[in-house]
């Protein structure tokens, strides 16, 4: 019991839809799932047990399509994070090779 006192509760994400924009896709699945299956929910490789029987089976159709719209917001999320980076790599890129290309102009016209 001493952890659960120590540890910050789980937003109620029903009661406050404007904090719920503010949290990552991550956590507002963590969230969901910590309020529908508990916290000590049994998890495999960090994901929610799914089998016959577990917490996920008993869930109503209507938990089943938030839980798997939350998903593919935590996937989308992620591919936006990813494609920032990846244009952050290329924005540099495209400076440092800009700047090779005026510094070799410049050498070039100064050799003239």
């Amino acid at each position: 019991m001493a952890d659960e006192e120590t540890k910050p509760a789980a937003p109620d994400l029903k009661l406050v839809p404007a904090k719920a924009a503010t949290l990552s896709a991550a956590q507002r699945l963590r969230a969901f799932e910590d309020e529908v299956f508990g916290k000590k929910v049994s998890r495999i490789n960090g994901e929610v047990e799914r089998g016959i029987g577990s917490p996920y089976a008993d869930m109503t159709q209507r938990q089943k399509a938030h839980y798997a719209a939350l998903e593919k917001l935590v996937a989308a999320e992620k591919d936006m994070s990813d494609a920032s980076a990846a244009l952050a790599a290329a924005e540099a890129a495209h400076a440092a090779a800009t700047k090779a290309s005026d510094d070799a102009a410049k050498a070039m016209d100064e050799s003239e």
